[in-house]
């Protein structure tokens, strides 16, 4: 399994899944099933990426058309399990009906496609079905209608008609009859030949009782409604219509067996129309996807590594224009080995974390990716480890989970593995918790993984074996635009001030760099005592001089 649930989510993934946006079922059934390119498979990503890059081109240069094929497929319904029916059972009526409406859609599409010619990628043009059309279709009308039609059959059609003079007939007769009889009592009929008279009404009521040619029809506490009495005339029609319709839903069988028949010489064709539909529905899910966030197709290398230039991560950005601020694209590059990010706990290392896990996978799921340029080795499994709090479920502290689910993670952890692993032992006391984040680096580096890390524990990575990033934070920043402006800013928004003066860009530390000391210089900024950052800057500096005494 190249990811579980809890990793698509937390990189950002199943966001980004979740904003695709097929059409058909067909197409919802593919981004369903997505899955991810392995590594031996970058032929086959390759190609899939040549069919995005294609479809993005022939909606750019034909948009017209393309916003025409979307229209089709908001119309197209999956009736797969009509076309599986139709060989063991005679379809309905409604069924021959929507196979109709199926290929009308289709007709329309490849209508659509004609007109594209060469723009459209090979491989989705519908195959033709039109022979299909036309038997459902006798009238060649193309509407969105079905009846069994009397051009089906000859037989059919006399049958009708003859079953249409006999009604005639009856109600003619039925209606001189009802003429003859209500006015002798001096009551009009309703257009059923019947009559309803109040009770209130005594005479009337006594004569239309006495009539020899009425009947009672229904009755309640205040009226009676009347109706003709069957004559000998009348039930012989009647029956020789109830005969005619008795042959007319026969050869109505007849005709929908034939019908079906046809449908299944077609079913496997139509079928693979719908794959085709399916296809390319995905793909303009994808194209548009790639559009709208302003993605772009990755190169794969065969070799293990990871390389973003200028990378956005989708969910972060979106939470940040939501609130009227701009994202910081971040560049990153990782090899097999282990790289750490350090910085202040407001300096955006998870979310660079995230980043580098959410262009390896939509990579993978044939997806292009928000950034300026990325080159993407294929990995085997991606995970996240990251902290949720207490799992009261196992009874574990925090820190426990952690181990726990490192463990497994450690476990499983095959070769081209990508391993995200956010400020591991944070939740212990400061001296083991920095000891085994050494330890884990150290025996990460020997794996063939590529890990990303972040921590904020100093002296962790030694900047040769180890990569050694760093946020850039308030590195940059001019103090004294930032005091003014949390100077004058309500408190509501003084994190928000102090956020557009980050820098989230990350740097490459040699082993002699600095550690990043933003954590001191932001709760001083944000107003905390002035004894309490002096002697936290004094207790600092002792501690550096005390490492560097010990060579750590």
């Amino acid at each position: 399994m190249y990811a579980n649930e809890r990793t698509y989510r937390e990189i950002g993934f199943s966001g980004v899944k979740a904003e695709l946006r097929p059409r058909t079922p067909f197409g919802k059934k593919r981004a369903a099933e997505m899955r991810a390119f392995l590594p031996g498979e970058e032929a086959a990503l390759e190609a899939e990426f040549d069919r995005l890059q294609d479809v993005r081109k022939m909606i750019a240069a034909h948009g017209d058309a393309a916003k025409r094929i979307t229209g089709v497929f908001d119309e197209i319904k999956d009736i797969s399990r009509t076309f599986e029916r139709c060989f063991e059972n005679v379809l309905s009526t409604v069924e021959l009906f929507e196979v109709k409406l199926l290929l009308l859609r289709m007709e329309e599409f490849a209508a659509i496609c004609g007109e594209l010619g060469a723009a459209l990628p090979d491989g989705f043009a519908p195959e033709d079905t039109g022979a299909l059309l036309g038997a459902l279709d006798p009238e060649d009308a193309r509407m969105p209608a079905f009846y069994i039609y009397d051009l089906f059959s000859e037989e059919l059609e006399n049958l009708r008609k003859r079953k249409k003079e006999k009604e005639r007939l009856l109600r003619a007769g039925q209606k001189r009859l009802a003429d003859a009889v209500f006015a002798e009592i001096g009551v009009t009929p309703d257009p059923k030949l019947e009559a309803v008279i109040a009770r209130s009404e005594t005479a009337l009521m006594e004569t239309a009782l006495r009539a020899p040619g009425l009947r009672v029809a229904e009755e309640d506490l205040f009226s009676v409604r009347f109706a003709l009495v069957t004559g000998e005339e009348e039930r012989a029609l009647r029956a020789e219509a109830d005969a005619l319709t008795a042959e007319i839903e026969g050869e109505e069988e007849r005709v929908r067996k034939r019908l079906t028949d046809a449908v299944c010489a077609e079913a496997a064709r139509i079928l693979r129309n719908c794959e085709r539909v399916g296809a390319l529905d995905f793909l303009m899910a994808k194209a548009e996807h790639a559009t709208r966030h302003g993605c772009v197709r990755p190169a794969l290398s065969h070799a293990h590594a990871l390389r973003v230039e200028a990378g956005r991560h989708l969910p972060t950005e979106r939470a940040l224009r939501a609130k009227g601020l701009d994202y910081m694209p971040v560049s990153l590059s990782l090899e097999r080995g282990v790289s750490c990010v350090t910085g202040a706990n407001m300096g955006g290392k998870t979310v660079s974390m995230k980043l580098a896990g959410l262009v390896a996978t939509m990579a993978q799921h044939g997806l292009f990716v928000p950034c300026a340029s990325a080159v993407v080795g294929l990995s085997s499994s991606v995970d996240i480890l990251i902290g949720d709090g207490q799992n009261a479920d196992k009874g574990l502290s925090s820190f426990g989970s952690e181990m726990e689910e490192l463990r497994v993670i450690l476990a499983k952890s095959g070769e081209r593995a990508l391993l995200l692993i956010d400020e591991i032992a944070g939740a212990t006391n400061p001296a083991e918790g920095r000891a085994l984040t050494k330890s884990l680096i150290a025996h990460l580096s020997k794996r063939p993984y590529i890990t990303l890390m972040t921590t904020h524990f100093d002296g962790v990575a030694d900047g040769k074996t180890v990569a050694n990033y760093r946020v850039r934070g308030l590195s940059n920043a001019d103090f004294g635009e930032l005091r003014s402006a949390l100077r004058d800013a309500a408190p509501s928004e003084r994190l928000e001030a102090l956020a557009k003066l980050m820098d989230y860009g990350l740097e490459r530390m040699s082993r002699e760099s600095a550690a990043p000391k933003d954590a001191i210089r932001i709760a001083e900024i944000l107003g905390v005592d002035a004894e309490i950052i002096a002697l936290a800057r004094r207790f600092m500096n002792e501690e550096h001089s005390n490492q560097t005494e010990k060579g750590v």
